[in-house]
C-alpha cells in the first residue's frame, strides 16, 4: 500500500511539474513574440531556443525563429526552421513562400524552383503577412505585397529569375512573359525578362530595359543595365550618363559604381575609381574583388602601402584568391621584399600551378636576392607557359648554367 500510494504521488508530482514546465514555456514563448515585435530580434531568438529546447515539438515556434532569423540575416539558420515548421504542417502558404524566397537568395535555386512551383498549386488561407516583392538583381526591397493579393504574377516573375539563374533562358522568358501579361506594369518584370533575354542573347532586351523605364525613370537597375549595353554597342558618352542616373536614382546600390569604377580604370581617371569603390566597400565590404581592385587603383596612384593592405583584405576573405596573392606579390616585389614576394609567389602557384605571371615574377624575386640556379628555373617554366621572355633576361638569368 506504502509503495502503491508513493506511486501515485510521484505520478501527480511528474504531471503537476510537467505543467508548471508548458506553462513557464507558454510564457517564455508570449515574451518571445513580444520581443519579435517590438524588433527585439536577439533578445526574441534567445527566447524562442529556450522554448525549443523545453518543447522542440512547438511547430509556431520553429516558424517565428525562422522569421527571427531572416530578420537577423541568419538566412541558412532561417532555411533549416522554415523546412521544419513545413514538416510539421504542410501546405502552410506564408511559410512556404518564405521558404522558397530565402532558398532563392540562398542561391538553392532547383529548391526554390520545386517551392514556388507548389505555390502556384496552393490556395492561400487568410492571413496578415506582409511580404516585399525584390528584384532581380537588387539588394533593396520595392513593392509591397500579400498572399491575399493577386499571387500569380509574382510566383510567375520568381520563377523567371530562378530559371534565369539555373541558365533556362527560354523557360524563364516564358515564365516572364506570363507573368507580364497578368500585370503589365511592374517594371521588375520587364527588368527580369530583359536580363533572361540577355541571358539568350535576344537583342530585344534592351527594349524591355527602356520599357521598364517609362513605367519607372529611376529604376536603378534598369538603368544599370541599359548603360553595360550602351558600353558593349561602343557608346560610352550614354553609357556613362545612364551609370550617373543609376547612382543618382538610388546611392545604396552597389553595381553601378562597380561598373563606373571600371570604366573609370579604363579611361585612366583613377582618383574617380578609387572614389567609386571607397562608396563600394560601404555598401558592402565582404567582396574580396573589391578590395583587389581598389588595390590595382591604389597601385596605379603609386600608394602601395594602401594596395597591399586592400590586397590582404582580399586575401583574409577568400584565402584561396590567387589573383588577390598574385597583386600582393608583386607589390611586395615593388618595394624591396623579395623573400615575402617570393613566399606569396609560391602561394599563387599552390591554388594556379599554371601561372606563368607568378613564375616570371618569382623569378625575379630570386635573382634580386642572388638565387640565380632557382631563378633561371622560374624563367624557364614561365617560358614553357606562354610567357613572352626577353633574350637579355634569359642570358642574364641563366649564364651560370
Amino acid at each position: 500500500m506504502r509503495i502503491l500510494l508513493t506511486t501515485l504521488f510521484l505520478l501527480s508530482f511528474l504531471v503537476g511539474h510537467g505543467q508548471e514546465k508548458r506553462s513557464t514555456t507558454r510564457q517564455r514563448f508570449e515574451q518571445a513574440q513580444v520581443a519579435y515585435d517590438a524588433g527585439h530580434y536577439a533578445e526574441a531568438l534567445a527566447l524562442f531556443n529556450q522554448v525549443l529546447k523545453e518543447m522542440p515539438d512547438q511547430a509556431d515556434a520553429y516558424l517565428l525563429r525562422a522569421a527571427t532569423r531572416e530578420q537577423l540575416g541568419d538566412l541558412q539558420g532561417a532555411n533549416t526552421d522554415y523546412a521544419i515548421f513545413l514538416e510539421m504542417k504542410p501546405d502552410q502558404p506564408d511559410a512556404l513562400y518564405s521558404l522558397a524566397t530565402i532558398r532563392f537568395r540562398l542561391g538553392l535555386y532547383a529548391q526554390a524552383k520545386d517551392d514556388f512551383t507548389k505555390l502556384l498549386s496552393l490556395h492561400p488561407g487568410e492571413t496578415n503577412k506582409i511580404y516585399f516583392n525584390q528584384a532581380a538583381t537588387t539588394t533593396g526591397k520595392n513593392q509591397i505585397m500579400t498572399l491575399q493579393g493577386p499571387m500569380k504574377p509574382q510566383l510567375f516573375n520568381y520563377l523567371g529569375m530562378v530559371e534565369t539563374k539555373l541558365k533556362n533562358y527560354p523557360t524563364a522568358i516564358h515564365w516572364l512573359d506570363s507573368a507580364i501579361r497578368l500585370e503589365s506594369k511592374d517594371p521588375d518584370f520587364y527588368v527580369n525578362r530583359g536580363i533572361a533575354k540577355e541571358g539568350a542573347k535576344d537583342s530585344t532586351a534592351l527594349g524591355d530595359y527602356k520599357k521598364a523605364l517609362t513605367i519607372n525613370p529611376q529604376h536603378t537597375v534598369a538603368l544599370h543595365n541599359v548603360a553595360i549595353l550602351k558600353k558593349t554597342q561602343g557608346q560610352p558618352t550614354e553609357s556613362r550618363d545612364q551609370l550617373e542616373a543609376a547612382i543618382e536614382s538610388d546611392s545604396s546600390m552597389l553595381y553601378p559604381y562597380l561598373e563606373r569604377a571600371t570604366q573609370r580604370m579604363e579611361g585612366g581617371y583613377f582618383k574617380g575609381a578609387l572614389e567609386d569603390y571607397n562608396k563600394a566597400l560601404t555598401i558592402t565590404d565582404k567582396d574580396p574583388r573589391i578590395w583587389m581592385n581598389r588595390g590595382l587603383v591604389k597601385e596605379k596612384l603609386n600608394d602601395l602601402k594602401g594596395a597591399f593592405s586592400d590586397y590582404t583584405q582580399a586575401i583574409e576573405l577568400d584565402n584561396k584568391y590567387d589573383k588577390a596573392w598574385l597583386n600582393r606579390a608583386n607589390v611586395l616585389n615593388k618595394q624591396g621584399r623579395y623573400k615575402d614576394a617570393i613566399d606569396d609567389y609560391t602561394v599563387v602557384l599552390l591554388y594556379n600551378p599554371d601561372s606563368a605571371g607568378a613564375y616570371y615574377n618569382r623569378a625575379i624575386a630570386k635573382q634580386k636576392l642572388k638565387l640565380t640556379p632557382e631563378a633561371c628555373e622560374d624563367l624557364k617554366k614561365a617560358e614553357s607557359l606562354g610567357q613572352a621572355v626577353p633574350e637579355k633576361m634569359k642570358k642574364e638569368f641563366c649564364k651560370e648554367l
